[in-house]
């Protein structure tokens, strides 16, 4: 991989120039240069939807929205500032078709920054984007969990322990699926227990012996086909399933219908979310001083060592590279 850095050339009245601090990876930056992401880009593109940073300079017509200085993070998507979700809103993608935030100084919409609320750092700001928004989606602004009532969570990658942060700091119990118990210990709040999938591949009986029967009021679904089956049969009655990766194959051949019938489940597909929602996730962690589990942290010079951490999957969280330094 190059260093990546944009041809300097004047900001136009709606952008915003912006000094890059921190930039999170996610998976998905790993299957787009490899070609395989699901929406290509059709030119080279500088990668990594998740960065923040600091205000250099404004356009004339927000200036009075953003100043020099300010402390900023982009949005995943840079036409869904709120609302539900539209094909419009989600047609242009950060780090995928619109270039992201791997370079020294970054140029973007202004209506696609967000402030970084007091008490945030740079690092936790550019773990939010992806991850942080997926997970908050999930629990908060679709299955609305309350607390007492229980997620499954799949993992111990980015939008799984933004999951756990966010289980924990709501009241809610945990059960966590996983393979590697080592990185379980990690994740503080295993309130019910943690199973190993592959010791039990049918790790539905156990999650229904961990919660008397009740199940998960919401399963956060990554492994795609070769967990869909074990999350319907573990799901509660009246309970959601949000879709969310597809690490295991994206064709659902071993979706049992009748628990999404029977159960009355709700499934809903997860693809990220807007910049309200970012906005509201961040406001969430200033007041309960959520700080997102980082396992590495690279330079800039060195960002394609975070990437091969990335693919290794020998990492719990996020990593995040450091570009210009504090």
């Amino acid at each position: 991989m190059e260093e990546f850095s944009l041809i300097p050339r004047d900001i136009k009245p709606h952008e915003v120039r912006v000094a890059v601090k921190k930039v999170s990876l996610n998976y998905r930056d790993v299957l787009i240069y490899r070609g395989e992401y699901p929406a290509p880009a059709d030119r080279p593109i500088v990668p990594c939807s998740d960065g923040a940073g600091i205000v250099l300079e404004v356009g004339s017509a927000v200036s009075d929205v953003f100043a020099l200085g300010d402390p900023v993070v982009g949005a995943f998507f840079s036409r869904w500032q709120d609302g539900p979700p539209s094909r419009e809103k989600v047609e242009l993608s950060v780090g995928c078709n619109v270039d992201g935030w791997l370079a020294q100084e970054v140029i973007v919409p202004a209506d696609s920054l967000v402030r970084i609320p007091l008490g945030v750092s740079f690092s936790s700001a550019a773990c939010a984007p992806c991850a942080g928004v997926t997970a908050w989606i999930a629990i908060v602004e679709l299955a609305r969990l309350v607390r007492g009532q229980t997620v499954l969570i799949q993992g111990t990658g980015g939008v799984s322990m933004w999951a756990a942060q966010l289980a924990k700091a709501m009241g809610l119990k945990v059960v966590l699926i996983t393979s590697n118990e080592r990185k379980a210990e990690l994740l503080t709040n295993t309130s019910l227990g943690t199973i190993n999938y592959r010791n039990n591949p049918t790790w539905s009986h156990e999650v229904q012996r961990l919660t008397n029967g009740h199940g998960a009021d919401l399963v956060l679904e990554l492994g795609g086909n070769s967990t869909i089956r074990e999350s319907l049969r573990s799901v509660a009655f009246g309970g959601h399933v949000a879709v969310i990766g597809g690490l295991g194959g994206w064709s659902y051949d071993n979706v049992e219908y009748l628990e999404l019938i029977t159960k009355l489940v709700t499934v809903h597909g997860i693809y990220v979310g807007s910049a309200r929602s970012l906005i509201d996730l961040l406001d969430f962690s200033a007041k309960n001083f959520l700080v997102p589990y980082v396992s590495a942290n690279f330079t800039y010079r060195d960002a394609q060592s975070a990437f091969r951490e990335l693919e290794a999957g020998s990492h719990v969280g996020k990593i995040i590279i450091s570009v210009n330094p504090d």
